[in-house]
C-alpha cells in the first residue's frame, strides 16, 4: 500500500536527460539516477537525432517513474526545453547522458537548493584519474564554488516556472548553459554550487586534446561577446 501511495505522488524533481547517440553511455547514467538515496523524482530523457542503440536502451526502462521522449533532429537545447515541458517536478535537474549522479546527489539537490538560489550545478570528477584531468576539473569546481564563474559541471539545476518565465534554453549547441544561467540571473537570483559531486566523460579532452580543447572554449567566449553562437562549428556529442 505505501509503495502505491508513493507511486502516485507529484515527483519533487524531474531529471531531464539530452541524448544524442549515447548508447555508451546512457545505461550508466541511468544506473545512477536508480540508485538515489532521493526518491521523489522523475527521470526523462529525449533522445534526438539518434542513429545507435540508445533508444532501444532506453526503451527498456520506461515506467511510471521514466519518461522516454524521441526527436528526429540533434539539438540538444530543444531536447532539453522538450523534456522541460513533459516535466511534473518543480525542480528541474538537466544531466548529460555521459555524467553520473553520486548517490546522495538527488538528496543534497532537494536539501541545498533552496529559495535563495535562482539556479546551480554541482561540483564534477573526470571519469578517468589523470592529472590533467583532475587539474582540468578542480579549476572548474575552484570558479564555481568561489563564484568567479556561473557555469554547469554536467549538472544544471533550476525550478521550473523560472526556467519558463525566461523562455527555456536558447536554440544553440554552444554555451547554451551559460546564456541560460545569465538569464536567471538577471534579477539578482543567485549561483550555487552543490555540495556533491557528478562524474563526467573526459571524452572530448581524450579526442581533442586540452590544448585544442581550451583553445575552441576561448575561441566560443569570443564570439559570445561580439557575434552569434549559431553558427558555430561545434561536434554534437550529447
Amino acid at each position: 500500500m505505501g509503495g502505491k501511495l508513493f507511486n502516485t505522488m507529484t515527483p519533487t524533481i524531474s531529471v531531464i536527460i539530452p541524448a544524442n547517440n549515447e548508447g555508451s553511455y546512457i545505461a550508466k547514467t541511468l544506473h545512477s539516477i536508480k540508485t538515489q538515496t532521493y526518491q521523489n523524482f522523475e527521470t526523462i530523457v529525449v533522445s534526438n537525432g539518434c542513429t545507435d542503440k540508445t533508444e532501444s536502451i532506453v526503451k527498456k526502462r520506461v515506467n511510471d517513474k521514466f519518461k522516454h521522449y524521441s526527436l528526429s533532429k540533434a539539438n540538444v537545447s530543444i531536447a532539453r526545453n522538450y523534456g522541460a515541458d513533459q516535466a511534473s517536478g518543480k525542480i528541474l535537474v538537466f544531466l548529460d547522458a555521459d555524467t553520473l549522479l553520486e548517490q546522495d546527489s538527488l538528496q543534497k539537490i532537494n536539501q541545498q537548493f533552496n529559495e535563495k538560489y535562482m539556479v546551480a550545478t554541482t561540483k564534477v570528477k573526470p571519469d578517468e584519474k589523470r592529472l590533467k584531468f583532475n587539474l582540468a576539473m578542480g579549476f572548474k569546481n575552484f570558479y564555481h564554488r568561489t563564484n568567479l564563474y556561473s557555469g554547469c559541471s554536467g549538472a544544471l539545476i533550476c525550478r521550473k516556472d523560472d526556467f519558463h518565465n525566461v523562455g527555456g534554453y536558447p536554440e544553440i549547441v554552444v554555451k547554451e548553459h551559460r546564456k541560460l544561467i545569465l538569464d536567471l540571473k538577471k534579477n539578482r537570483g543567485k549561483f550555487k554550487c552543490i555540495d556533491t559531486h557528478v562524474t563526467t566523460s573526459m571524452r572530448r579532452f581524450k579526442r581533442w586534446g586540452l590544448v585544442k580543447a581550451t583553445t575552441f572554449w576561448i575561441g566560443q567566449w569570443a564570439k559570445n561577446q561580439f557575434s552569434d553562437l549559431k553558427d558555430s562549428d561545434y561536434e554534437k556529442i550529447r
